[in-house]
């Protein structure tokens, strides 16, 4: 039992002593309890001090599904360590097979822990009835168990969705965000409210249900007003849009409207006291599809409607008649046909123009933008570089943050890197996201280095990649505090003297990863609990050591 959970520094011991070492890999869904972390950690611990195994780290998924590797950073993380060479552990530790994964394709589950066998590291289930040593009993039981923790995900999700076409049927909201001008409200299992479900709410008891309210009355007066003037006066979605972001009126999110958005609003039966349920598809997380009409599930008059029915039903077949497939040829035409009328084009000049497709249209037929107006013979006067660098900045980005996430490693401390969200979480106590400062010139102007934000920025640091004028190799380096990023962009100046960003530059890589190392030190004392206001916490052993050698 002592071995559960425990997470040692990464260090390289001698072959002889790698043979006693294991690594430990725990993944929890939300199916049963019994598969809990701390009942697999229990299981595990007894297994490895019946087989004299010491349990060196951890690896684990918590709350993930096991339907395919993607964002399950415990085996990702596990499965690059052993493919790396940085494992210092000779057998990996799992439950059983299905919370190895429940992958629908019983190849993928054999290919991961065959890249295992292949660096020399065993993977035992641990409460399994057979030896994992590759008989011929134990490859049948083993392939046979695969088929049947793939085949528990396919029976769970024909449950489930029975389970919510059910549901949406007697008029429950089985979906998340609602539309604008709706809200959420939680009530029992008699129908007796208990209050409201704010943004990323949900339900924890399976009895209870949600159900739809109309909201605020400026939002429902909004609502109308869109019904009204899409069917009695004739307007565009464009031009609803276009008003309402005029007014400062935000949507449902938070943010301007655009004509995507008012004909989803146009759509919405929810508006008419209709829930909609099964429009698309995404079982077992393989491939979104979209259903046919005749599979939805409806219920009706599930609360209190907001728009006559004669309204809506009238938009939805102006919305119909307004829906036309045009060829390429005929999107072309009129690109050409914008060209000729305003003698310039761009996706702002298109959104402006009455019965223009929209920019994404035309991005989505020919590849982008550009590649269509490439075909009707028009050249952009803007400066595009900087979109046909974007793959070659990408793969710098990632090729650093690697690096970095590998001198980290090699310091003793944990670090695993979303190249999707270009993050680094550092033992779970700080986020680095990474991002490039490109050079933009300014003719007569001091030069500039901008750093945008992005939708996504975790508290901590940002790591801004400062580029040379050409914005071909890495000059130097900005370690700034998440804080400092207020705003949807930050300029940097050639010489920073004066600036509120000259203390956050860093020349060199190994200053970076001396200042990340420092900065997870204080917030490991910041989290250690004291036993007094007078008695300094103490960092842990791992991080005091790794940032006294980042320091040394």
């Amino acid at each position: 039992m002592v071995n559960a959970l425990v997470v040692r520094r990464n260090t390289h011991p001698a072959k002889a002593q790698r043979a006693l070492r294991a690594a430990q890999y725990v993944r929890m869904s939300t199916e049963r309890q019994r598969y809990s972390i701390q009942n697999q950690a229990a299981a595990i611990a007894v297994y490895a001090a019946q087989h004299d195994l010491l349990i060196v780290r951890t690896y684990s998924d918590e709350g993930q599904s096991g339907l395919r590797i993607r964002n399950r950073p415990g085996l990702i993380d596990l499965i690059n360590d052993v493919v790396s060479g940085r494992a210092d552990f000779d057998h990996v530790l799992v439950y059983d097979v299905s919370r190895w994964g429940r992958f629908q394709d019983v190849d993928e589950s054999a290919h991961y822990e065959f890249v295992c066998k292949q660096a020399g590291v065993k993977v035992a289930y641990c409460a399994e009835q057979f030896d994992n040593d590759g008989s011929l009993l134990s490859s049948i039981v083993k392939n046979l168990k695969r088929v049947m923790a793939a085949e528990y995900s396919r029976e769970l999700s024909v449950k489930v969705h029975a389970g919510a076409c059910r549901v949406a049927s007697l008029g429950f909201r089985a979906g998340a965000t609602p539309g604008y001008g709706l809200r959420r409200e939680l009530v029992d299992e008699n129908g007796c409210p208990k209050g409201p479900l704010q943004k990323g709410q949900r339900k924890h008891l399976q009895t209870d249900r949600v159900i739809l309210r109309p909201g605020p009355q400026h939002e429902l007066d909004i609502v109308r007003r869109v019904f009204r003037n899409f069917v009695r006066k004739g307007h565009s979605q464009e031009k609803i849009a276009r008003q309402l972001n005029l007014e400062h009126v935000p949507n449902h999110r938070g943010k301007p409207w655009n004509g995507r958005i008012v004909h989803h609003l146009l759509q919405n039966e929810n508006y008419i006291g209709n829930i909609v349920y099964n429009r698309k598809s995404f079982r077992l997380r393989q491939v979104m599809r979209s259903n046919p009409p005749e599979h939805w599930v409806r219920g009706t008059g599930g609360f209190e409607p907001i728009i006559e029915d004669a309204l809506f039903w009238k938009a939805q077949r102006l919305l119909k008649q307004q829906y036309v497939r045009r060829s390429d040829q005929q999107l072309l035409e009129r690109l050409r046909d914008a060209l000729t009328e305003k003698g310039r084009l761009s996706a702002t000049v298109m959104g402006r123009m009455s019965g223009m497709p929209c920019a994404g249209l035309y991005a989505l037929r020919f590849g982008s933008l550009r590649k269509a107006f490439d075909l009707i013979g028009y050249r952009s006067q803007r400066n595009c570089e900087f979109i046909d660098s974007r793959p070659l900045l990408n793969t710098k980005l990632v090729e650093r943050a690697s690096d970095v996430a590998r001198r980290i490693r090699a310091l003793g401390a944990s670090a695993i890197f979303d190249a999707a969200a270009h993050t680094l979480s550092i033992d779970d106590r700080l986020a680095v996201s990474f991002r490039i400062a490109r050079y933009y010139p300014n003719s007569g102007r001091v030069p500039v280095w901008h750093v945008h934000r992005r939708a996504q920025l975790p508290p901590g640091l940002l790591l801004a990649l400062r580029l040379d004028k050409e914005n071909s190799e890495i000059v130097d380096y900005f370690l700034i505090p998440t804080t400092e990023m207020n705003k949807f962009r930050i300029s940097l100046r050639e010489k920073c003297r004066y600036s509120r960003f000259e203390k956050y530059q860093v020349s060199s890589l190994e200053g970076v990863i001396q200042k990340i190392m420092e900065t997870v030190g204080t917030a490991t004392q910041a989290s250690a609990p004291t036993a007094a206001k007078s008695k300094k916490p103490r960092q842990s052993a791992r991080t005091r050591e790794a940032t006294g050698r980042a320091r040394h």
